[in-house]
């Protein structure tokens, strides 16, 4: 039985049609010889052939019309060159190279890759995951066997720096840092401290004595001439002491004053004997020497076996090690100079051209070869989704997304054979006339 109930507004037209055509068919045979019945009956005529040949064309696209087998059921036929088809289209046309490079070119890939990483829940994932490696990386090592590899680096990179490099770097060392003025500044206060203590005074005092009493001691004439000037109060040596010492004061504070023509020589002295040195072939093999003693007799493997110990125990720890340690934990630290590693990283790729250029075309390429090799995926699954529907679902998927048009297709059948009929019929009646 038919379900009146699935039929569609094409199915209506043409049972429309058909019953029109009864009654045109009834009203020629009761008024035959009627120009208007027989006009209506062929205008019936040629609609409802027309609706037929529509609906037949259209039906034979997916299934076999009224069991008509030539020609029919197209699409399941041809599923295979369907489903190819299709596979080719979504490739070649809805991905496409020229398609896929003109989306990626709209997109801003860096500022929005920027907004994302200077988000905080993205910058503390990012920090847990780098110091998660990162410690479970030192962890992982041989302490002995880093420590054996470190200490012999150690050992090529110092064996390598001759005495006079190292003695020009500490001289701009000092100078480009100003430690040779804080150095004098301190020496300065310890000079002064001293030279203001009593026994300073005393000491002077008692080498004064001593240099007049070896002075008076070589003549007689010499021991008078001290006794009368200490009798008329001329050499007064305790006041002298006391004068001396209160030079040497001012002289330590000068000393440490910022630029004062002392602390100028002091230090111009200091630098002269210092090129002096360098040039000094002794000076030069005492360094050798001494460096090389230093490299062979210092025990680097265990101290450096100790540090890693050490750092790998407080990479282990959640806290500070030990209840006396005096130093902030590891961890904390090496978290936070993860932070400001991550935070001048943001700064340079927004600030540094060549940086933002690099890291933008890395973007683009990566993207662009994802998408390439997703246009041979999607081919792939859109080939396995369609040769897994059933003819029936594959009738309708495609009817489904045409289904307006064809609906048209049949119900323009009908009405282009009403107009062709009557066209017709009115050309039979002119031949007739004339």
């Amino acid at each position: 039985m038919l379900d009146w109930r699935r039929w569609n507004k094409a199915d209506w037209t043409l049972c429309c049609v058909f019953f029109i055509f009864l009654l045109a068919l009834a009203w020629h045979l009761q008024a035959r010889g009627n120009p208007w019945a027989n006009g209506f009956l062929f205008c019936a005529e040629a609609a409802l052939v027309g609706g037929i040949a529509d609906w037949f064309a259209v039906t034979a696209l997916f299934r076999k019309p009224l069991g008509f087998p030539y020609h029919t059921a197209l699409l399941p036929r041809r599923r295979d060159a369907f489903v190819k088809a299709s596979v080719t289209m979504v490739q070649k046309e809805f991905f496409s190279r020229s398609k896929i490079f003109h989306h990626i070119e709209r997109l801003h890939l860096l500022p929005m890759l920027l907004s994302y990483l200077a988000q905080q829940q993205t910058k503390e994932q990012a920090l847990h995951r780098a110091d998660h490696y990162l410690r479970a990386a030192l962890l992982r090592q041989d302490s002995a066997r880093q420590a054996s590899v470190l200490a012999q680096g150690m050992r090529a990179s110092l064996g390598g720096i001759a005495p006079e490099q190292v003695l020009c770097a500490c001289s701009r060392w000092l100078r480009e840092s100003g430690r040779d003025r804080e150095g004098l500044a301190c020496l300065s206060r310890i000079l002064r401290k001293r030279a203001a203590a009593p026994e300073t005074r005393e000491a002077i005092e008692k080498q004064l004595e001593e240099y007049e009493r070896e002075k008076t001691q070589e003549t007689a004439f010499g021991s008078l001439f001290s006794s009368l000037a200490k009798a008329v109060g001329l050499v007064d040596l305790e006041e002298a002491a006391a004068l001396m010492q209160k030079r040497l004061i001012t002289l330590a504070e000068e000393l440490g004053m910022q630029d004062s023509p002392l602390q100028e020589q002091v230090l111009g002295l200091f630098y002269a004997q210092m090129e002096i040195l360098r040039e000094e072939q002794a000076f030069q093999n005492f360094l050798c020497d001494l460096k090389g003693t230093l490299l062979d007799g210092l025990p680097l493997e265990a101290i450096i076996e100790q540090l890693l110990q050490n750092m790998r125990t407080q990479l282990a720890s959640p806290g500070e090690v030990g209840s006396q340690a005096c130093i902030p934990a590891l961890r904390p630290r090496l978290q936070e100079l993860l932070s400001q590693e991550y935070d001048r990283l943001l700064a340079l790729m927004e600030t540094n051209g060549n940086l933002h250029h690099t890291v933008e075309h890395f973007l683009y390429d990566m993207l662009a070869r994802s998408a390439l090799h997703a246009q041979t995926l999607v081919g792939i699954i859109v080939q396995d989704v369609l040769s897994r529907l059933t003819d029936e679902q594959l009738n309708r998927l495609v009817y489904d997304k045409v289904e307006p048009d064809l609906l048209w297709i049949r119900m323009n059948g009908s009405i282009v054979g009403a107009g062709i009929g009557l066209l017709l019929y009115l050309l039979l009646l002119l031949a007739q006339s004339s």
